[in-house]
Order: structure tokens, then sequence, then C-alpha cells
């Protein structure tokens, strides 16, 4: 037997249990904050803090032609030069580079050393190698051993019969040069001995394939080819060329191009203004700014970026401070919740991140457009709701603006299409509706694009790229938002609508079970499932989710279904025989017994925690009323504890668990007292609702009184045509 602990070993415990409740929650507390500083602070590194501010603080880094500029005038405080742009400057490097001329240097003996090598190789193919021993190279004597006297003869008789005109031909009429001439420039220059260039058409010169053209002509059919290839080898190699070209001077006249490229545009003065307000950015003042910019962050002291980049992550906070108040008043279930808190900031920390990679991506497509905002609202209005993701898609936007340099046209496209794609999976029952979120995401950027573009003036050719981004942007983020849903809903603990339109099914097992052994509390179910069905879509809260969590409230009643009235049919009331207290406690067994029924059917915790919602804290009023009806007479005992009669809890907390606590007492009730009447029924209601609010049960739920007479309306309409009277049909009398 287990020692009992004496009183101050139970108060002890009873303290170091409160303590460390109290540490674990500040422990989640400073988490939280530690994680959103965390946000605020790389978020704030990503936006151009130390690249694009003016003196007014306005972000000017994005400067395009045709942009209208309505922040405050920009004046220069300093002279600087206006920086001509890389891409033209790199335009003019490579038109220098291919049409600058080679530079050639006359060799002023080159027709004489022709003439005596031509006249050495005539001696060789003569016979005569003695005056050849010093003129002829040894590949060429080598060659010549080879040839057959007669083809020597050939070309020996060939050669002193053309030698003048092959030495007019290529080293006065048109001098050889040493390159190809398919590699020169339309111009040659000359350089001469006062290093001065004279221009030359590539047509004065002859080059190595001209001059295998001739001597083809000359011995083509004189010689067979084998022996064509080699006198040509040889004449190529005796010919020396007029005109060489110098690398040297080549490269140095290409580098002196270049060095005189001009950089800048002119100079600015201080005081000058740049662009003034209202006006739109032409090519010069587009490039004014954005010098003006480049200077001055060149000028600025560490101190100054310091202050920047502290602007910036305040710039950060401020924007994300919105979604912080949102989750925090209007959403404290996300932000009591950890996971869900980190995974929603989490989701909207993608998009500045995708929009700070734009900026240093280098694409002849706007990127920007393809920031995938409308997926991420697609997956926030899915998992957490759409008034969620709307807030979100506010701040996603305004951020991807800010980390781009107040880039409002994108920030606006992004806005949008977020929107309407949030929009477009508000009521999501399938997932075909990815269809219409295409259409729907498309048109709401590409309307943004066509918008600001004609407000800019812009042309076809610049806003039909970033139609085909944004085009390929709506197709691609519904895939992915649905892709996404696939691996949460089945390796996370997440349940979409999606999810939940799985369990609309009368052909789930529990329920197949509940019809069988519990009928009518399977009938009492169909009724609820109706009227909690029809009472969300008259206030716009998640009619799905009523419905499913309706359809497993009472799931609980299966293994003990006797006990309930609904199910005594044609037996005696088991309660007869049981003590107020042991009834009560079987009745409440059915909220424990639901939720590990719902447990071990691993149903969602969505639809769990309408098991014990559906009832909160509220008394099973008969069988207390009657335990102190047996006090009061002496047949029971005389304390009657009131906890022991109250259903362990917890309070509705959202409108669809709310939803339900009324239906299930309004469909019992309006039942049990036979109300046939608008009137009776009203009457009941209004008593119902407020008995729960008098008892706290609807302290936790954001119901308001205009969606509980909503509810109640709903509840009257549908509850009067459960209950209609079916006309006496008269008998056909008996013909006599």
């Amino acid at each position: 037997m287990a020692k009992q602990k004496t009183l101050f070993e139970q108060l002890k415990s009873s303290e170091q249990q409160d303590s460390e409740s109290e540490i674990s929650g500040f422990s989640s507390k400073s988490l939280r904050i530690f994680g959103l500083i965390s946000i605020v602070i790389l978020i704030g590194f990503m936006f151009p803090n130390q690249r694009a501010i003016n003196e007014n603080g306005e972000d000017v880094r994005q400067v395009n032609t045709g942009v209208l500029w309505m922040n405050e005038s920009i004046k220069a405080e300093f002279p600087f030069s206006i920086l001509r742009p890389e891409s033209e400057i790199e335009a003019d490097r490579k038109a220098i580079l291919s049409s600058t001329p080679y530079v050639s240097i006359e060799q002023a003996m080159a027709k004489a050393e022709a003439d005596k090598n031509l006249a050495a190789l005539i001696d060789a193919c003569d016979g005569n190698s003695v005056n050849t021993q010093s003129e002829l190279s040894d590949k060429i004597k080598t060659l010549l051993e080879a040839m057959p006297m007669q083809a020597k003869s050939t070309i020996s008789q060939l050669l002193s019969k053309n030698k003048n005109e092959i030495l007019n031909e290529f080293y006065e009429k048109k001098p050889l040069i040493s390159i190809n001439g398919s590699y020169l420039t339309d111009t040659v220059y000359i350089r001469t001995g006062t290093r001065v260039d004279i221009p030359m058409s590539k047509s004065f010169f002859s080059d190595s394939i001209q001059l295998d053209k001739y001597i083809g002509n000359l011995f083509g059919d004189r010689l067979q080819m084998q022996l064509m290839e080699k006198v040509e080898s040889m004449l190529f190699e005796l010919m020396i060329p007029r005109y060489v070209i110098s690398k040297e001077l080549s490269q140095e006249l290409k580098q002196g191009r270049l060095s005189s490229i001009p950089t800048t545009l002119g100079i600015v003065r201080a005081g000058e203004i740049l662009i003034r307000k209202g006006e739109r950015f032409d090519r010069l003042s587009a490039l004014k700014v954005q010098s003006y910019v480049n200077n001055r962050t060149n000028t600025d002291t560490n101190s100054y970026s310091w202050l920047i980049l502290i602007g910036s992550i305040g710039h950060a906070f401020l924007i994300l401070s919105m979604m912080v108040l949102y989750v925090y008043f209007i959403r404290p279930a996300i932000y009591a919740n950890q996971q869900q808190l980190f995974g929603l900031f989490g989701i909207i920390l993608v998009a500045p991140v995708l929009a700070w990679i734009t900026v240093f991506v280098n694409s002849l497509y706007p990127m920007e457009y393809g920031v995938i905002v409308p997926a991420l609202s697609m997956l926030i209005a899915i998992v957490f709701d759409s008034r969620t993701a709307f807030y979100s898609t506010v701040v996603m936007a305004l951020l991807i603006a800010g980390v781009r340099g107040s880039d409002y046209s994108v920030g606006l496209a992004m806005m949008i299409g977020g929107m309407v794609a949030a929009y477009s999976v508000r009521d999501i029952q399938s997932r075909t509706q990815i269809f219409a979120s295409i259409t729907y995401v498309f048109l709401g950027i590409s309307l943004s694009i066509l918008s600001v573009g004609a407000e800019r003036s812009l042309g076809w050719n610049e806003m039909l790229p970033q139609l085909i981004v944004a085009g390929i942007n709506a197709v691609f983020s519904p895939i992915f938002t649905f892709a996404v849903l696939y691996v949460l809903e089945r390796v996370f603990p997440v349940t979409t609508d999606l999810k939940l339109d799985e369990y609309d099914s009368l052909e789930h097992p529990l329920l197949i079970e509940m019809n069988e052994k519990a009928p009518g509390t399977f009938q009492h179910t169909m009724t609820i499932a109706r009227l909690a069905e029809s009472a969300a879509l008259s206030i716009h809260a998640n009619a799905l989710l009523a419905k499913v969590g309706a359809l497993y409230h009472d799931i609980g009643k299966i293994p003990k279904s006797e006990y309930f009235v609904e199910n005594q049919i044609n037996i005696d009331n088991k309660h007869d025989h049981l003590s107020p207290k042991k009834s009560a406690s079987i009745i409440k067994e059915h909220v424990t017994d639901g939720i590990e029924l719902a447990r071990e059917y691993k149903l969602p915790q969505r639809i769990i925690d309408f098991i014990p919602m559906h009832h909160g804290t509220m008394l099973v009023k008969h069988f207390y009323a009657k335990a102190l009806e047996k006090s009061q007479t002496g047949e029971g005992p005389t304390i009657v504890n009131e906890d022991d009669y109250r259903y362990i809890g917890p309070k509705p907390n959202t409108r669809e668990t709310g939803i339900l606590m009324l239906a299930d007492a309004a469909e019992a009730i309006v039942r049990l007292q036979q109300a046939e009447s608008k009137e009776d029924i009203e009457t009941i209601l209004d008593g119902l609702v407020n008995e729960r609010m008098l008892d706290g049960q609807f302290d936790e739920c954001p119901l308001t009184m205009a969606e509980i007479n909503e509810i109640k309306e709903s509840f009257v309409k549908n509850l009067l045509g459960m209950r209609h009277h079916r006309v006496s049909y008269k008998e056909i009398p008996e013909q006599s």
C-alpha cells in the first residue's frame, strides 16, 4: 500500500507544480518574443538599408523611366558625376573589341627575300643543290628529294616563267598579309616609321587563301594532287608576307580605345533638383538619382550606415507589428500556440526572402512578379482562416515592396493577387477549385500590372514579360499550395477543410456503428448536423466544420447507448435503478468515452473539440434536481456537490462549437416540450440562450449577440420545418 502524503508534502508538491507552471509560462513567452524579434531583425537586414536613402529618408533605389515620383523633391547635397549604366558601357566595350582594326608592320625586304627564296627553289629543282644549301629549309629539301624529276622540272619551268608576275601580284598589286582575311576587320592600319597609322581597306591585301588559289591555277593541270599539296607547302614558307599583324600594337590600340569610353554623362552641381514631386522619371533624371545614391553611399560614414540599418529594422518592425497585434487581439488562440504562431510567421517570412533574392537575380524577365504570395495566402487561408490570410497578404506585400526598395507596383500586384487567391479558397470543398484559383490569381496580378503600366505609359514590350511571369505564378501557386497541403495533412497534425470533407460521410465506421447500436442518437445527430450547418451558413461561419463536428459529437453514447433516453426503445429506463450521482456520472462519461473513441479512430483534433465543448461545463440538470429533491426528503445525501453534476468542459471557444451547444440543446428541448408554433419555439430558444449565458458558457466563445440572434432565427426556421403538420387525407367512401 502506497504511503499517503502528509499535508506539508501535499502543499509543497502544489507549490512546486505552480512554480514549474510559472517557469514554463515564462519560457514560452520568452521564446515567442525572441522568435518574433529574430524575424524582425532578419527582414531588417534584407531592406536596402545602405544603398538607397536620400536626405528625406525616401528609398530611391528602384528608379525606372516612366515612374511617377510622388515623394518629396530630391535635391543634391554635393556635386557628383552622372554615371552611365553598366549595360551601356559594356555594349560600347563589345563594339570596340569587335570593330578596332588590326595594326600591321611592313617588312621592307619581304619582296627581295621572296625573290631570293623562289630563285633558290628553282635552282634546287634544276639540281643545283650547292647554291640552295643555305636558302632552303630541311623541310623543303626533304620534300624535293621525294619528288620525281619530271615534277621538279615542271615546278622549275613554271616558277621561272611566272616568278616576276608572282612577286608583282603579292608584293605590289595586293601585298600579302600574315593573317587570314576572314579574321580581319574591314579596315587594317599600317604603322609607319613615324608611328602614324595609315588605314587601308582589307580588300587592299591578299592572304593565304588567295595565294593558295593562285598556286592552284598555276599548277593545277600540270601536277597531281599530292604533289600540289607539297608545292603549296613550300611556297607558303618561301613567300614572306609584306605586312605582318602586330599583336602588341593591335592590343595597344584596343586598350586606348577602351580607356576612352565615357563612364559619365556630365556633372551635377550641389543644390540642383534631381527630380520634383509629381514628375515622371526620364532617362537622365533616373540616372541622376541613381548616381546620387551611389555617391552618397560611398561618402557615408559607418555611424550613418548603422543608423540606416536601425531604421530598416524599425521599418520591418512596424510592418510586422500589424500582424503581431492582429494575432494577439483578434486571434489569441494562434498567439498562444507556438507552433501555429511560428508556422504563420514562417510562411510570411518566405515572401520577403524571395523578394530579396529577385533583387540580385539577373534575368531577362521581371522575376519579382513570380514571388509566390498567392500560394502563401492560399496556404494561410486554408490552414488558418481567410481573415488571417487577408491580413497576412497585406503584410507580405508591404514587406516585398520594402525589401525591393519601395517597389509599389510589385507590392500592389502581390497584394491583389494574394487577396483574390485567399478568397478563391475561402470555402474550399474540393481540390478541383485549383482551376478557379489559377484564373483569379492571374486576373488579380495582371489587372494590377496593366493599370500601373497604363498610368506610367509603359509599352507592351515592357508589360508583356511581367504578364508572362504573372501567368506562370498564377499556374504554379495553386499547384504548390495543394502539394504542400497534401504533405502537411499527412505529416503534421493539420486539418484543413479538404481533410474535414473526408469525414462528411455516413459511411464512416463510427457513424455506421452509431446507427446500429444507438439509432435514436443517430437520428438526433442527423437533425443536429442540419441545424448546425444551416446556422453556420447564416452567420458566415465554417458550415462544413459545424456539420462534421455535429456528426461526431455524440459518438461517446455508443458504448452505453441504453442509458440515453432516445435509445430506450421498448426497454425500461435504467436510471430508475441508479442514484442521481451515478446516473450523472454515466451521462458525463459519454464525453470522455467519445474522446477516447475519436482518438482510437484518429479523428482530427478540430472534430474532437466538439465532443466536450458541446456541453461545456453545464449541469446535468435533471439528475442534479433529482439529487436535491432526495436530499430534502432524506432519501439521499444531505450535501449535494454541484461539481459532481457538471460536465468536465472546456467551454466552447469557437463559433462552430458554440453553434453546436445551442443546436444540441434546442433540438432536445423543443422535442421534449412538443412546441408547435413559432412563438413557442422562440420562447424556448430565448430561455435556452439566457440560461447558458448566465452560466458563463459563452465566456470564451467569439459569438456576438447579433450572430446569436441570427442562429436563433435559423433554428426557428428549421425546427418549424421539421415539425410541420400534414393534411388529414379523406378516405374514399364505399360504393353502396
